[in-house]
């Protein structure tokens, strides 16, 4: 123990630096642990998904929704959630999955479910780009991205090919 004070007594900024990182990670962690929404990783969610009847919900922008989403799920940006939505209020009881490009946006989204009196609130870890890391399967819309390219050469391809 003499040590230790003798340490913070020679390093007074290295002491405070530690003791502020140690209070902001208690702090962190019993907000964490008082939230009502589960944060579930990327197999977790999958399962979520094959065993019950979950709804997936992308609350990114459009324009993101449409470069690549879940496989089945909604597109509802934070405007949507709300009080008054009709289709959202009618999924209370369901489990419900949030998520968005990079898990920023959706904890948010989980806290306002929860006080839409949700039950079930879930919220994938690390957002689309861990699920695109995982390897798991997105769809993209049509006409976004690579897919246009591939649609113009096809109906360059077609004719031409009528032509000679």
């Amino acid at each position: 123990m003499q040590q230790v004070l003798e340490f913070a007594g020679n390093h007074p900024i290295l002491s405070a630096a530690f003791v502020l990182v140690l209070v902001a990670w208690l702090a962190y962690e019993v907000a964490r642990l008082g939230r009502k929404w589960r944060e579930l990783d990327t197999l977790a969610a999958v399962r979520l998904i094959n065993q019950d009847d979950t709804v997936v919900i992308d609350v990114s922008n459009s324009s993101d929704f449409s470069k690549g989403h879940i496989i089945g799920a909604l597109n509802m940006p934070p405007t949507r959630i709300e009080a008054g939505n009709k289709e959202l209020l009618k999924w209370r009881e369901r489990p419900v999955l949030l998520y968005c490009k990079n898990n920023q946006v959706a904890p948010q989204m989980a806290n306002r479910l929860v006080k839409l009196e949700f039950s079930n609130v879930n919220v994938l870890a690390g957002g689309l780009s861990q699920w695109l890391a995982d390897q798991q399967p997105v769809s993209r819309a049509k006409g976004s991205g690579s897919n246009k390219r591939k649609e113009k050469t096809g109906k360059k391809r077609k004719a031409e090919a009528a032509e000679g």
